[in-house]
């Protein structure tokens, strides 16, 4: 197939007429729309427009809609388009050929059809750019309307149009001749069954033409009372209204599966980085569905992409490489692996011989848009870094107590979505014992740490979190406001995250001074046992988030110094909004620091409020409406202590 052409298929007619004693109901003319709908855009890549005039169609509805979509800017010199019409026609003897509508009077027909050759009138127009148009006319008497079409572009268009080689060709194809009647269902049922039986020795130059298709119906026709007609006007080179699949492009069909193993084999090199480079191009290229988790998403995706035509010499799959391969080659992308880039490089060399009518230059150019685009969605998109911290049980004893350990997941969530776009680290494991003995700090002042403490000293240690939280940053190439939201099992509510110190230049700054960081219940979205307390809490989530919430403070927020393990239960399993201060020397007061009326605004209150304040230690329990942790992306752990 030349991708340079586009194809469009408008496609209508009428079943019910309000004359019903001449013109019967037609049932058929739904079937014949869609069998020619889902024939031309499945086999021959035709784009179906202005379906809305479907079926029943007024006069004006069809001469209007269609002379305003012929003269639409994307409109270009080699769009091929067939309009197919079903229904009844009237051939007025002495006059013409009409199609019969839904309110045409039978007393009236030429006031009250729209003429057959009405149907060409908008092509006589100097800004009409397309290059062939093909009218199937499926209805009686259908080859006097053809002849007006075809009479009317000779005499008409063509003097329109003078100068040689610039004319619109014309073809028409009529459903009988001028005093048949068409049988109903017939003349689509045998375009089907013609089309779909064309083998590739029977084809020139890669396309079936009308002539040869009108012959190949009118063998199989078995009434000899009804024949296909075949006319056209204006027409230098040869139609291009059935094109099939060339040797090459079949032979891309066969390789195609080897391609995406392939290709899905270098990706999986450096998984956590390609899935995240994927789904960056699925959101950038308007390509996307659902974002990518895991391997399996990874070839489900690119198969997927594969079988997507080419469109503008761009091929979806190629494109989605090449942004990979760009990505990998960058020095100051944080994803920066030249051995990976040649290896997707030398995968590309060898698609391009089996892909036909793609333009390498043009998808770089394209990667290159995309990539822009996506700088832009990221400065415009509420970015959020979810941290899960997982408390694991002691498995080898089968205890079900506490082994010390917990493991850590880092997924980059985008408001708008509702699956991650990167995950940045995956079940890594945190031993806060061996921290514990390596550190020294196992007691102080002769008190035994609290184990948010160790979680803390964890989580620093050789600036851990600190490096994660950096790369996802990093990872997407442009300066955004990235929040920090931690899902913290309830022992360590009092985790002091925030305080985490990462090397900037000279300085060691705080975590809670570069991003808005806040936490939240890990078992509330993870325990089975939580799920009741999670669903009740979500409808007074909803109440408050509302413009007209009618909830006192105290129903739906914390607010004070220091809570007790009693508030915190309650923090736990009633509210949504909690802050206070860990420090009693330094405490929270609300009407000095917050203002429970601005609730809304407290993320960025608190991130400002620790930036200006010294030894300020707040922590802030937010659970918001954004997009949390699905099944999907992480299973449900019921393996959690009690």
């Amino acid at each position: 197939m030349n991708e340079t052409i586009r194809y469009h298929l408008i496609a209508c007619g009428t079943s019910d007429y309000n004359d019903s004693d001449v013109f019967s109901h037609l049932e058929s003319v739904k079937t014949d729309i869609e069998r020619v709908v889902n024939l031309f855009t499945n086999k021959f890549g035709y784009k179906r427009v202005l379906p809305n005039l479907d079926i029943n169609p007024k006069d004006d509805e069809i001469k209007q809609q269609f002379a305003d979509w012929l003269l639409d800017e994307e409109r270009c010199e080699t769009d091929c388009v067939i309009f197919y019409y079903s229904g009844h026609g009237e051939y007025v003897k002495g006059h013409k050929h009409y199609l019969i509508l839904e309110n045409t009077d039978s007393k009236k027909i030429p006031q009250t059809a729209l003429a057959t050759e009405e149907l060409v009138l908008p092509l006589n127009n100097d800004g009409v750019k397309i290059s062939q148009i093909l009218f199937i006319i499926d209805t009686c008497f259908s080859q006097s309307g053809a002849g007006d079409i075809t009479n009317f572009a000779s005499n008409v268009i063509q003097q329109y149009r003078p100068i040689k080689g610039s004319e619109i060709a014309v073809h028409t194809i009529a459903a009988c001749r001028a005093k048949q009647f068409a049988e109903e269902n017939v003349c689509s049922q045998i375009f089907q069954e013609v089309l779909e039986n064309f083998t590739v020795g029977q084809i020139e130059a890669g396309y079936i033409f009308p002539s040869q298709l009108v012959d190949k119906i009118n063998e199989k026709l078995q009434s000899s009372n009804q024949r296909i007609v075949h006319s056209n006007v204006g027409s230098e080179t040869f139609a291009r209204f059935f094109p099939i699949i060339p040797k090459t492009l079949q032979t891309w069909e066969e390789k195609r599966p080897d391609f995406i193993d392939q290709l899905s084999s270098v990706l999986k090199k450096k998984l956590d980085d390609s899935l995240f480079l994927v789904n960056s191009f699925l959101l950038s290229s308007k390509f996307i569905e659902e974002f990518i988790l895991d391997y399996q998403d990874l070839k489900e995706k690119l198969k997927e992409l594969s079988m997507r035509s080419v469109a503008n010499k761009i091929c979806p799959l190629v494109a989605c490489s090449e942004w990979c391969r760009q990505r990998f080659n960058n020095r100051r992308d944080q994803s920066f692996d030249p051995n990976l880039a040649r290896e997707i490089e030398n995968w590309l060399d060898e698609v391009v011989k089996y892909r036909e009518g793609i333009d390498r230059n043009k998808i770089r150019e394209f990667v290159k848009d995309s990539f822009n685009q996506f700088k832009r969605l990221i400065k415009e998109e509420d970015l959020r870094l979810q941290i899960e911290i997982e408390p694991k049980v002691d498995e080898d004893n089968n205890t079900g107590l506490s082994s010390g350990l917990f493991s850590l997941n880092i997924n980059l969530w985008i408001a708008s979505k509702n699956l991650p776009l990167g995950r940045f680290a995956q079940n890594e494991l945190l031993n806060l014992r061996s921290t514990n003995q390596d550190s020294g700090v196992e007691r102080c002042g002769g008190e035994v740490l609290l184990q948010a403490d160790l979680l803390k000293d964890c989580l620093q240690k050789e600036d851990c979190l600190s490096n994660w939280i950096r790369k996802a940053r990093y990872s997407l190439n442009s300066p955004v406001k990235l929040k920090v939201e931690c899902f913290v099992p309830f022992d360590v509510y009092q985790v002091s995250l925030e305080e985490i110190c990462f090397q900037s230049g000279r300085k060691r700054k705080s975590l809670g001074k570069e991003y808005p960081i806040f936490i939240n219940s890990y078992e509330r979205y993870f325990d089975p046992d939580y799920r009741e307390i999670r669903d009740a809490i979500q409808f007074k989530k909803e109440d408050f988030w509302s413009e007209d919430n009618s909830l006192e403070p105290n129903e739906f927020c914390f607010i004070g110094t220091k809570p007790s393990l009693d508030d915190l239960e309650r923090i736990e399993e009633e509210l949504a909004i909690a802050v206070w201060s860990r420090c009693e020397d330094n405490p929270l007061t609300e009407d000095g620091d917050l203002q429970i009326s601005e609730w809304r605004n407290w993320p960025e209150k608190i991130y400002n409020l620790r930036k200006q304040k010294k030894n300020l230690k707040l922590t802030l329990f937010w659970d918001d409406l954004y997009p949390k942790p699905s099944e999907r992306c992480r299973p449900l752990n019921t393996d959690l202590v009690e």
